[in-house]
């Protein structure tokens, strides 16, 4: 039986460390220069997918994709349509300093009609973290009477959210 390597089958693709054996791009080995430039502004079409690539890698094992997110997330804090872009693409990094920078952004943006989109996208990034990075974070958040009647109502229900897929995860033997 033979194997079909396409990278063999291309030339100049063999050394290409970022191209697997069946042919597809692996992020984890992916240079972070290109989503990077991509990066330097926001104004540009490509901003976005340059966030969205880093996160995938950082959701491959790229701790410096995910860092860089996190310094892009501050660098750019006071515009929240250009945070609420950086904060989507962190739902995939798997880090106690992602859960540490969103919970901070909950307590740093005031709650208004204004900031409810991007709270909205904070809470749900923080929602898709890893259970065990974010167990007790809402319940925390939810009992934080700085936070208003609504929001910590918002805060509950994410927390019975993470508890269901905790619960459900348990059950798989997860």
């Amino acid at each position: 039986v033979t194997v079909r390597n396409p990278r063999s089958e291309l030339p100049g693709l063999e050394n290409v460390p970022w191209i697997t054996a069946d042919g597809f791009l692996d992020p984890a080995k992916f240079p972070i220069d290109v989503p990077i430039r991509q990066c330097l502004d926001p104004n540009s079409e490509d901003f976005r997918e340059g966030c969205k690539f880093l996160g995938i890698m950082a959701s491959r094992g790229r701790v410096d994709a995910g860092t860089f997110l996190l310094g892009l997330l501050r660098y750019h804090e006071e515009d929240l349509a250009v945070a609420t872009i950086i904060v989507e693409c962190l739902k995939d990094f798997h880090d106690a300093r992602c859960v540490g920078a969103l919970v901070g952004e909950l307590h740093r943006v005031p709650s208004s009609n204004r900031t409810r989109r991007y709270l909205d996208t904070v809470i749900n990034a923080l929602r898709l973290l890893r259970v065990g990075l974010v167990k007790g974070v809402f319940e925390e958040l939810a009992r934080d009477t700085a936070f208003s009647y609504k929001m910590r109502a918002k805060f509950a229900a994410a927390g019975d959210d993470v508890a269901y897929w905790r619960s459900s995860d348990d059950l798989d033997g997860v």
